[in-house]
This record gives structure tokens, C-alpha cells and sequence, in this order.
């Protein structure tokens, strides 16, 4: 099968390679399922293993500094209520070997329930550091399996393109459309963050 065409949203292709190079990361939130899918370079890059897995949304939770986990989720909920048009925080997480990494996540609600309940929610993330990232490559500590036999539709990272999603034509297509309609969703947050990466670079070697 051809590639899919990454051209028809402007910012796929940028996007795509930041998320490739793990300077961007992908993160694909289902609230009531607890189940939270990250683009596979942003885990390696912060030293969690299964890079390809779903994880508990707890998995996560309990990586996020005490100090900042209330406000971060605050900000959440603000969204998720329809107080905010955009989910925006800026927070310490614990990697796994580089100790607390000073993070800034965007995100939006992108479905939800007929009762107006979110169900799922997107977004970005970018590592605000100063210093490099040296990640360990032992096993995390913590729960981080996803909930059994919850099913989850294809997160993100993956319809953007960052591995090979489909096998037939019909798919592909079905597939393009999904990522279009989200990066249309997204299309503040994604301008945002890319911004914010450029910035980064820009200022120095930060990411590592």
C-alpha cells in the first residue's frame, strides 16, 4: 500500500517528526476507561518501557510532582466542564532516570457522552528542561497496565502516521479521515505547541 498523504493538514508533516524524534509527545486520554495511550518516542525518551502500550491513567498520575498534581488536574476538570476552551498546564514529572522534568501539556475534549461527559481527550506534550534527558532503561515502578479487555480506537500518534496503521486501501482512507477530523479539532493546540518547540530550540539545547 502507498504512504498516506500527510499534506492535507499544514502541520502534520512538522508534526510528525517532532513527535518521530520524541520532542513532542502524543497523548490520547480516555477518562472513564482510566486509559491513557502516549506516542512511543515520548515514553523512551522519558525511560518507561512498553512504549507501545496503553497505561492506567494512575501509572501517570502518580509521576506528577505532589506539588503540582491538584493544579494540574484542576486545569483538567476546568476544560472538561466547558470553563476553558483548551486544557493547558505546566507541571514536573518524574522520569525514569532523569529525576523531575518540568512539562507543559495541551490538550481537548474531542467526544464526548450525549450527557455532555468527555470521553476523550487529546492532546500534546513538551519537556521544558534545561537539561538533557537520560533515561534508564529499567522497569518503572507502579501499576501500568491499561484496564483489561478495554477497548480503545486507534490513539493519536498512530493516525498521524508514525507507524503503519492499515493494510487496505479502504482503511487507509477511513484512517486519513479520522486524522484529519482530529487534527481540525486540534488545530490551535498543535499551532501552540510547535510554537512553543520552536521557541525552544531556538533558545538552546534543551531537549536533549
Amino acid at each position: 500500500m502507498p504512504p498516506m498523504d500527510m499534506k492535507a493538514h499544514p502541520h502534520t508533516l512538522r508534526l510528525r517528526a517532532a513527535v518521530d524524534a520524541g520532542d513532542i509527545g502524543l497523548w490520547d486520554l480516555r477518562p472513564e476507561l482510566e486509559t491513557v495511550h502516549y506516542s512511543a518516542q515520548w515514553k523512551l525518551r522519558l525511560g518507561f518501557p512498553e512504549p507501545d502500550s496503553a497505561d492506567s491513567t494512575h501509572f501517570w498520575r502518580c509521576r506528577v510532582h505532589p506539588g503540582d498534581l491538584q493544579g494540574m488536574l484542576a486545569a483538567m476538570l476546568a476544560h472538561m466542564r466547558g470553563a476553558e476552551p483548551m486544557y493547558q498546564a505546566t507541571f514536573r514529572v518524574r522520569s525514569n532516570g532523569s529525576g523531575y522534568r518540568l512539562m507543559h501539556s495541551r490538550g481537548r475534549v474531542i467526544e464526548s457522552a450525549s450527557d455532555g461527559r468527555a470521553t476523550r481527550m487529546v492532546g500534546t506534550m513538551v519537556d521544558l528542561s534545561p537539561t538533557p534527558c537520560a533515561p534508564r532503561c529499567g522497569l518503572a515502578d507502579g501499576p501500568r497496565d491499561a484496564m483489561a479487555g478495554t477497548p480503545m480506537a486507534l490513539p493519536f500518534h498512530l493516525l498521524l502516521g508514525a507507524y503503519r496503521v492499515c493494510d487496505g486501501t479502504d482503511a487507509a482512507a477511513v484512517a486519513a479521515a479520522e486524522r484529519e477530523r482530529v487534527l481540525a479539532l486540534l488545530d490551535d493546540v498543535v499551532r501552540a505547541t510547535l510554537t512553543q518547540l520552536d521557541e525552544l530550540r531556538t533558545a538552546g539545547p534543551r531537549m536533549g
